[in-house]
């Protein structure tokens, strides 16, 4: 298969296990600064400690929520690149955007490819386990 064959076949699709991980670990940040603020908060006004404990989890808790409900979004999302266009396939419907409309694509924050387009638009394709490859793959995908 030569490489432009294998252009023709490019897909990518998220994983679960990279949304766990970034869901453990986003809560994980988000329940220790909070608790830091809160102690903070306890300490220098003089507060009891214990308010900060629930406080942070609640908070974290709804985070967590508010990533899965996102999540539910995105686990069907399926990008290829055929034909000379980046396809989206996801709950909504299907898209197709011409290879020569993307101005380049880049990684962003851990798992997710941002796809920039010539008009400014940008589109994200989230929870990917590999995005550099995903990233290499799109750009060598383009046509120069």
């Amino acid at each position: 298969m030569t490489d432009t064959d294998a252009a023709n076949y490019l897909s990518w699709a998220p994983q679960k296990s990279v949304f766990i991980r970034r869901a453990l670990t986003v809560g994980a940040f988000t329940f220790v600064m909070l608790l830091a603020l809160g102690l903070s908060l306890s300490f220098y006004f003089d507060l009891a400690i214990m308010w900060a404990f629930p406080t942070a989890l609640i908070f974290t808790v709804g985070f967590i929520f508010d990533d899965t409900m996102r999540w539910r979004n995105a686990q069907y999302d399926r990008w290829q690149i055929s034909e000379g266009h980046l396809i989206h396939e996801g709950q909504d419907g299907s898209a197709r955007i011409p290879l020569t409309d993307i101005d380049s694509a880049f990684r962003r924050l851990g798992s997710n490819v941002v796809v920039q387009l010539t008009s400014g638009q940008r589109i994200v394709l989230r929870y990917l386990p590999y995005p550099i490859e995903t990233t290499d793959q799109i750009n060598a995908a383009l046509p120069r």
